[in-house]
């Protein structure tokens, strides 16, 4: 986090919830009302988010109990190609074509029940007389009467184009007088959960005023004996697989005495509750659920199974104020914490682990009790702390960064800002005025003004600004490498700073600025190879180095600054850098530096001489 001088004016007992600004609350907060007032969109987001959790759950396995018989393309097929047999048998007698005649329904359920079925629910509609005619009638009606209290034969509500105009609903009733049970699903809409079958009849028809029915799978768990574990008409619909998962057969081994000897050796019909339907033509439609689409059978038999298990979803708070408040709950625990702790990282980890222990405490009680919580507002809250947390922080840090530049941009190079922006806490000090210990290399070139006169006297002060920089370039590159900054440049004089604004130890800069003024030379010999291939005279350049405490801050007016180093060893650097050409050497360096050095570098000394301004010192060189 930046350095903040009002922040750390507040003392720690009264900053507490004033060092969060007001946007992370307001995040909360608007989650919370999306959570509640539940928004198409964020509905159909809730949504998805349950059917995916179905699916990272997979598929599970039905009660055993429960057996579809389908009237399905194989039967179909079946019943075709025995048409055109000329001794077909009784029992495949037009069944492949839809609609059956009754008299087949009454060959299944008669065969099924004297297996010993409990109950059956058969999801069609005996609606008026049959197309077949009156003994197709009386042959299913003569089993009806065979197993009285054992069927339980489907009605279904036919909805007008508005399915809120309640009084236009129209009920069709089975022909025959027994148990009967809606086959009536609400089919989930955008944003809409697969509610379990028997909302429709204790919710769905008392709400338009039309007295409650029971669903076609209610009434055949009360036919068998079989009580549900569950509130079905506030439950959602928890499905357990792709098509085909539930226990199957087609119903033409049922009818085919062949297959159904083999039948009954497979299936344990005592204890089997079986639902009789037609699912022919509805692998392409059918009803959209986690696991691909299901027929209207299978959707019945889901909610059956979970009435038997106890299973179905339901959201938990059911309140949807009460759901707002819980999916605030998370990030408000979160909050507390992180008003009181100031680091970026700190925060960020309180809020990754509320958002970990969040997604874990909601896949759990889905997992073990079917209770959907709202963790999409509770994570979404979560991830918008974290990017609040992070532009926040992202946000202090450039303002403190912005500061700083402008301050040091108007007298330091880029590559002194840089190592001062690493450490914001020393920059107010560094403006001050610091005292430090560095080492100060001064690099002039010799002949250089001599140079400079003939060639300005020839007309070639172009090619000559551009030996020159190509060098000054060269330099500066070679100072970076070693870790050192470039102070100024003096015409073709180049001062660097080893040790200033940030140092790596005395004797570490001192290092790093011999093998610098060494890797100058090497660096210069290589470019008089290039100028000499060119045609251009060569340069030679003399190198002081000094090492000692220099004041380092700001120079200057307010008009023009600089953010330099001044002091005794600065002139002496200078000092030894004219004194290479007395010597004769291309690096003199003082015994300090020399002493500093001497385990990696070893120095020769080049005696005693007199330096102006400072008297007599003993010189190195390498």
């Amino acid at each position: 986090m930046p350095w903040n001088h009002a922040a750390e004016a507040v003392p720690q007992s009264r900053a507490g919830l004033a060092r969060l600004r007001p946007w992370p609350w307001l995040v909360v907060l608007a989650v919370s009302c999306l959570t509640a007032l539940q928004v198409p969109l964020w509905q159909q987001a809730e949504r998805g988010l349950d059917t995916q959790l179905q699916r990272w759950r997979g598929p599970r396995q039905p009660p055993q109990q429960l057996v579809l018989v389908e009237i399905d393309d194989a039967t179909v097929q079946q019943g075709s190609w025995f048409a055109e047999q000329v001794d077909r048998p009784a029992w495949a007698d037009g069944i492949g074509t839809l609609p059956w005649p009754r008299a087949r329904y009454g060959d299944l359920i008669d065969r099924l029940l004297q297996a010993g079925a409990p109950a059956i629910a058969i999801n069609v509609v005996f609606a008026g007389p049959s197309s077949k005619g009156r003994s197709d009638d009386q042959a299913l009606a003569a089993v009806l009467r065979q197993w009285p209290g054992r069927l339980v034969l489907a009605a279904e509500m036919l909805e007008p184009q508005d399915i809120y105009a309640g009084s236009a609903l129209t009920l069709v009733q089975p022909y025959h007088h027994q148990p009967s049970g809606l086959s009536n699903i609400v089919p989930p809409g955008p944003g809409q959960p697969a509610r379990h079958p028997e909302h429709y009849g204790r919710r769905l028809l008392p709400a338009h005023g039309i007295k409650p029915w029971p669903s076609l799978g209610g009434q055949l768990l009360q036919q068998a004996g079989r009580s549900s574990r569950q509130p079905d008409a506030d439950r959602w619909l928890n499905f357990y697989g792709p098509s085909g998962h539930f226990r199957h057969v087609s119903a033409w081994e049922v009818l085919d005495p062949g297959r159904w000897a083999l039948l009954q050796k497979r299936v344990d019909w005592h204890r089997s509750l079986v639902l009789l339907g037609s699912v022919v033509g509805d692998g392409s439609g059918g009803f959209e659920t986690p696991f691909g689409r299901l027929s209207g059978l299978e959707l019945l038999a889901t909610g059956v199974a979970n009435s038997l298990d106890g299973s179905g979803l339901y959201p938990w708070p059911a309140a949807a104020w009460a759901r707002g408040l819980l999916a605030a709950l998370p990030a408000l625990v979160v909050l507390v914490v992180a008003s009181r702790r100031r680091g970026l990282a700190i925060r960020l980890l309180v809020t990754g682990s509320g958002l970990v222990l969040t997604v874990v405490v909601a896949v759990w009680t889905f997992q073990s009790a079917g209770v959907l919580l709202p963790v999409l507002g509770a994570a979404l809250a979560l991830l918008a702390l974290s990017l609040v947390f992070g532009a926040e922080a992202y946000a202090g840090e450039l303002a403190e960064r912005r500061r700083l530049r402008r301050t040091f941009e108007r007298y330091v190079a880029p590559d002194v800002v840089q190592a001062i922006l690493a450490d914001p806490r020393s920059a107010d000090g560094l403006l001050q005025g610091k005292v430090l210990p560095v080492t100060v290399l001064f690099s002039d070139l010799k002949g250089f003004t001599q140079l400079t006169q003939r060639r300005t006297r020839e007309g070639q002060i172009p090619l000559h600004l551009r030996q020159l920089n190509s060098y000054l370039g060269a330099m500066v590159e070679v100072i970076s490498a070693n870790g050192g900054t470039v102070d100024k440049f003096i015409g073709d004089c180049v001062m660097a700073v080893f040790g200033s604004p940030l140092s790596r130890g005395q004797q570490a800069e001192a290092i790093a600025a011999v093998r610098c003024a060494i890797a100058m030379a090497e660096r210069l010999a290589q470019l008089n190879q290039s100028w000499a291939r060119q045609g251009l005279e060569p340069l030679a350049s003399g190198i002081g180095l000094a090492t000692g405490e220099v004041a380092v801050g700001q120079i200057g007016s307010p008009q023009r600054l600089d953010f330099t180093v001044i002091g005794d060893t600065v002139n002496l650097a200078a000092r030894l850098e004219s004194l290479t050409r007395v010597v004769e050497t291309p690096l003199l360096v003082d015994a300090t530096t020399a002493a500093l050095v001497a385990s990696e570098i070893p120095m020769t000394s080049a005696g005693v001489h007199a330096i102006k301004g400072i008297g007599e010192r003993e010189v190195f060189r390498r």
